[in-house]
């Protein structure tokens, strides 16, 4: 038997274009402002707002739906301060292994500079508010065949719900920088200041809070290499770049 329907009126109009279109500027913009952030106030994040960056770090895409990744929430004082002393001190290791020394330099001189180096542009992890650490947490759900492609995806993943983090981030109004690279040279010290079981990895980790200011630009060693976004896009084939 059919059913009547009530005559509801005309159909509601779609929403004005207007409005999508602003919307979407809303993203852009927070992409495109989105920067690493390496100075940092004290002021406290509310638990809503991390909450809500949480939530929608945890939204990203994730290969096969293995969730292969947590989120660790740092606020204790203490131990903030403990997780940024371990990454300003391999701060200081990266940037000696990274920018080689002019001749002449002795391996002291550089050792010294590359801690001075690290410790006046990263002081402010200390009394950032929060730490989040961006934890790889195996669910072993590949078979054999797929085990090493699978172990890429799920690094994939946690980068995924990483980025999500860092655009809501600056959309919120806070600063976050990806950190890769630092804590690889403590992991096991790392893993013993959180309570880490040795097979999850802290791969990406970061401070988040109010910066002193947002940066605005890249710093001037990087805009010299940073390549034209035309150069990277190809195409139909390879080599045809619209930089070409």
């Amino acid at each position: 038997m059919a059913y009547a329907q009530p005559d509801t009126g005309p159909p509601s109009a779609p929403a004005p274009a207007i409005h999508v279109r602003r919307i979407r500027m809303q993203a852009f913009e927070a992409l495109r402002k989105r920067r690493a952030v390496r100075s940092y106030t004290d002021e406290p994040v509310d638990d809503a707002t991390l909450d809500r960056l949480l939530r929608v770090a945890l939204s990203a895409p994730t290969g096969s739906g293995s969730q292969a990744w947590s989120l660790l929430v740092i606020r204790d004082p203490a131990r903030r301060r403990a997780i940024a002393d371990l990454v300003i001190a391999g701060a200081a290791r990266y940037f000696a292994i990274m920018r080689p020394a002019g001749d002449g330099t002795s391996v002291e001189a550089r050792r010294a500079w590359s801690d001075e180096y690290a410790e006046s542009t990263l002081s402010t992890y200390r009394i950032a508010p929060v730490w989040i650490l961006g934890l790889l947490v195996p669910r072993n759900n590949y078979p054999e065949p797929m085990r090493a492609g699978g172990a890429i995806d799920d690094l994939l993943s946690l980068g995924f719900a990483m980025e999500n983090l860092f655009v809501a981030a600056r959309a919120e109004g806070l600063g976050t920088v990806p950190t890769t690279a630092f804590q690889r040279f403590e992991k096991g010290r790392l893993r013993e200041l959180v309570g880490l079981p040795d097979h999850v990895d802290p791969a990406i980790i970061t401070p988040l809070g109010v910066p002193t200011a947002f940066p605005d630009s890249l710093p001037p060693a990087m805009q010299k290499s940073r390549r034209p976004w035309q150069s990277l896009v190809h195409d139909e084939t390879w080599g045809r770049t619209r930089g070409s």
